[in-house]
C-alpha cells in the first residue's frame, strides 16, 4: 500500500498540461528583496528565456519537460511591468510583499459575509493589493498546478476573498507602502493532516498509521458508495424502518396555515428518546421565525447541519426547499444547507417545517436556533423552541438489529491526509513569498494532544519544501466559541488545550508568531463576523516580528507563578499597562492539591496579577480563560491586546 501511494504521489508532477503554473498571471506580485523562482513546462531540451525588470535569465527543460530558474532579488516597485517567459507575456506585474493565507473555514470566510460587508466592499479600492484565490482541489495525487488568477483589489473582486487575509494585507500595505500579494488557499472543515505531506505524517507515531488507513478508505470509497444504498434498503426492509410516504393525515403539516393545536412544544438540540418516544419513526418539527423587512425577497442558505443518520425533507412557508439521505458518498451524514428562494422569504412571520425519518429514538435534530443562519440582526435572539408531532412510529430495534445497520463512509476527500497539500499547496512551491498566515485548528480540537507535534511538523516541512529558509509563519489562535458557562471545573472543553498547543508552537519553533483573539468570537457561531480585528492582529505580529517595527503585537503572556501564602502572584511578559478592561478581572480560577477549581478574586499589581479565593487557602494552580468560550475574560495590556488563556498546571 505505502509503495503504491508513494508512486501515485510522485508520478503526476511529470504530467503538467500548462506552460506556466496559474500562479504566474497578469497582475501578480513578486516577492521583493529575495531571489524569485520562475518555473514551468516545456518540450524536453527546450531553452526557455525569462525577462523582467532589466534581467534576462535562461533555463533548459529537463527530460520530463520541467525547467526552473531564479531572478535576482529586486526592490519593491509599484511600476506595472511585463514578465516575459518565452513567447508569453504577463502584464501589470508588481514587486512587493507576498503572503500565503491558509487554514479552514475561518480563513475561508469571505469579506462579503463578514462584519460591515457592504461598507468594506465599497471601500476596497486598493490597486497595490493583489488577490489570488486557489480553487479547492483535494486530491490523492500531487498536481503541478492550481486554478486561480491574480486580481487587483477592488470592490468587484474583494467580496469573495478571504476576509482575514484581506484585512491582514490591507494593514500591511498601509504601513509598508509597498505592493502586497495575498495567496489564499484554504478549505472549510479541514484538519491539519490534510495540509501536511503524507511522508511527514508517517514520522509521527499513531498519526501515520491513521493517515494510511484514511487514504485507503478513500481509495475504497467508490465501491463502498456503490454498495451502500442497496445494503441500507435491505436492512430497512428487514427491520421495518423503511421511510414511508407522507401519511394522508400529515400532508398539510408543512403549510403556514396548519393547525398546530395538537403539536408538542419542545426544545432542541435533543433526541427523540428524551422527548418521551420509545422508538424511531416519522417526526415533524416546526418553527416560526420573524424576519426583518430587509430580508424580504432575498435568498439565503438555511442550516440544518446536525440531522445525522436520518432522512429529512425541509420546507419553508409550505414549499419544499431540500432533502437529504440520497447524496453519495455521505448520504444521510452530510451537512444540510438548503437554499431558500427569495420569493419565499417574507418580512415578519415565516414557517420552517422539517419531516424527519429516524430508525431509532436515539437520533434527533441537533439544531440550535442560533445555528440556523437566519437573516436576522442578532442570531442570539433566535430561540431553541420548536413544535413537534409524530406522524408514525416504528417498532423498537433490537441490539442485534442496530449492530447490523450499514453505515456510510464518513471520509470526505477534503479530510484525507495530504490531500490539500497535494492539490493546493504543493503546486505553489516554490513561489517567492515572505511568509504564511494560518487560521485552523477547530477540526483538530478533539485530538488536541497531537496538534502541537502536527503543527510544528507541518511548518517545518513547508519551509523545507519552499527552500527559502525559516520564513515567517503567523497563526491565529482559536477565538471564543460556543455557549459560555459558569463552571470552573469544566472538563469537556477541548479548545483550551488546542489554544495551548498553538502557543507552545509559537514559543518553540523559530520565527513563528501568534495573534490572540479570545474575545473576538461569540456564542452563536463558529464563524464570528469580526475578521477586521483578526486581520489587524495578525498584521501587528508581522509588522513587529517580520518587519522589525517597534510596536507591541502581543497581549499579556504568562511567565510564571509564585505562591504567597493564600494568594498566587502571576507574572506576565508584554505587560506594560496591564489592566482589567471594563471592570473587575474575570475568568481566573484557582485550585489546591485536590485539583478542584473555584472562581477567584484577581487584581493587577504592576506586571502581575494577584489571585486568591477563600475556598482555597493553600493554592497550587491557577487557570485563566480556560474554556471554549470564556465570555467576559478581560485581562489586556496598554496596547489593548488580550492575554492568551493559560494554566499553571499540567493536569
Amino acid at each position: 500500500m505505502l509503495r503504491y501511494l508513494s508512486l501515485i504521489f510522485l508520478s503526476s508532477f511529470a504530467l503538467a498540461e500548462s506552460k506556466l503554473p496559474a500562479i504566474f498571471s497578469d497582475h501578480m506580485v513578486l516577492q521583493r528583496n529575495q531571489a524569485v523562482p520562475v518555473w514551468g513546462q516545456a518540450e524536453a531540451g527546450e531553452r526557455v528565456t525569462v525577462e523582467f525588470g532589466g534581467q534576462k535569465k535562461a533555463a533548459v527543460a529537463d527530460a520530463a519537460g520541467r525547467w526552473k530558474l531564479t531572478l535576482d532579488a529586486m526592490p519593491a516597485s509599484t511600476e506595472p511591468r511585463t514578465l516575459k517567459v518565452g513567447p508569453i507575456s504577463f502584464q501589470d506585474v508588481l514587486v512587493g510583499e507576498v503572503w500565503l493565507c491558509s487554514g479552514q473555514s475561518n480563513m475561508t470566510m469571505s469579506v462579503g459575509v463578514s462584519a460591515d460587508a457592504e461598507k468594506e466592499v465599497a471601500a476596497a479600492d486598493h490597486p497595490f493589493i493583489r488577490l489570488f484565490t486557489v480553487a479547492p482541489n483535494p486530491v490523492l495525487q500531487p498536481v503541478a498546478d492550481v486554478k486561480g488568477e491574480w486580481s487587483p483589489c477592488a470592490p468587484k473582486t474583494v467580496g469573495s476573498f478571504s476576509a482575514a487575509a484581506y484585512y491582514f494585507g490591507r494593514k500591511l500595505q498601509a504601513e509598508l507602502k509597498v505592493p502586497v500579494g495575498l495567496i489564499h488557499s484554504s478549505v472549510g472543515g479541514t484538519p491539519i493532516e490534510s495540509w501536511t505531506r503524507l511522508e511527514v505524517l508517517h514520522g509521527i507515531p499513531v498519526v501515520g498509521a491513521r493517515a494510511d488507513a484514511e487514504v485507503a478508505e478513500m481509495i475504497a470509497l467508490p465501491e463502498v458508495t456503490r454498495l451502500f444504498p442497496a445494503a441500507r434498503a435491505a436492512w430497512e426492509e428487514k427491520y421495518g424502518v423503511r421511510p414511508p410516504p407522507v401519511a394522508e393525515a400529515a400532508k398539510g403539516w408543512a403549510e403556514v396555515s396548519a393547525d398546530t393545536a395538537e403539536w408538542k412544544k419542545v426544545r432542541f438540540p435533543n433526541q427523540w428518546g428524551q422527548q418521551g418516544f420509545k422508538s424511531g419513526g416519522v417526526f415533524w418539527i416546526r418553527k416560526e421565525v420573524d424576519l426583518p423587512a430587509s430580508a424580504a425577497g432575498k435568498p439565503f442558505s438555511l442550516s440544518l447541519v446536525w440531522i445525522s443518520e436520518q432522512y429529512d425533507t425541509a420546507y419553508w412557508n409550505g414549499e419544499e426547499i431540500g432533502h437529504a439521505a440520497d447524496k453519495p458518498p455521505e448520504f444521510y451524514t452530510q451537512q444540510r444547507r438548503y437554499q431558500v428562494p427569495g420569493r419565499l422569504v417574507k418580512a415578519g412571520r415565516n414557517v420552517i417545517a422539517v419531516r424527519i425519518v429516524s430508525a431509532t429514538e436515539k437520533a434527533g435534530p441537533w439544531v440550535a436556533g442560533h445555528q440556523l443562519d437566519l437573516p436576522v440582526a442578532d442570531v442570539g435572539k433566535v430561540g431553541d423552541e420548536w413544535l413537534l408531532r409524530q406522524e408514525s412510529a416504528f417498532a423498537p430495534l433490537s441490539r442485534e438489529a442496530l449492530a447490523a445497520r450499514p453505515k456510510p463512509s464518513r471520509m470526505v476527500m477534503r479530510n484525507v491526509p495530504a490531500s490539500l497539500y497535494a492539490g493546493m499547496i504543493a503546486p505553489l512551491v516554490p513561489y517567492g513569498m515572505r511568509g504564511a498566515i494560518w487560521y485552523q485548528g477547530e477540526s483538530n480540537a478533539p485530538r488536541h494532544a497531537e496538534y502541537r507535534t502536527l503543527l510544528a511538523a507541518m511548518i517545518q516541512d513547508w519551509r523545507a519544501q519552499w527552500g527559502q529558509g525559516d520564513f515567517s509563519f503567523i497563526m491565529q489562535q482559536l477565538v471564543n466559541n460556543g455557549l459560555p458557562h459558569d463552571e470552573p471545573n469544566r472538563t469537556r472543553d477541548s479548545w483550551p488545550f488546542l489554544r495551548e498547543a498553538q502557543v507552545r508552537v509559537a514559543d518553540e519553533v523559530p520565527n513563528v508568531g501568534i495573534a490572540v483573539g479570545i474575545e473576538l468570537g461569540n456564542a452563536y457561531t463558529i464563524h464570528p463576523p469580526n475578521k477586521q480585528d483578526v486581520g489587524l492582529r495578525l498584521a501587528l505580529v508581522a509588522l513587529e516580528k517580520t518587519y522589525g517595527r517597534a510596536i507591541e503585537s502581543s497581549g499579556p503572556r504568562y511567565l510564571g507563578m509564585k505562591v504567597e501564602g493564600p494568594t498566587v502572584r502571576i507574572a506576565f511578559s508584554h505587560a506594560a499597562g496591564l489592566q482589567a478592561k471594563g471592570g473587575d478581572l474575570r475568568r481566573f480560577a484557582i485550585a489546591g492539591a485536590d485539583r478542584k477549581f473555584f472562581w477567584a478574586n484577581a487584581r493587577t499589581e504592576g506586571d502581575s496579577v494577584v489571585v486568591s479565593c477563600r475556598e482555597v487557602l493553600s493554592p497550587v494552580s491557577v487557570r485563566y480563560a480556560w474554556a471554549e468560550n470564556p465570555e467576559g475574560c478581560n485581562l489586556f495590556n496598554g496596547a489593548d491586546l488580550p492575554a492568551s488563556p493559560f494554566r499553571t498546571d499540567a493536569w
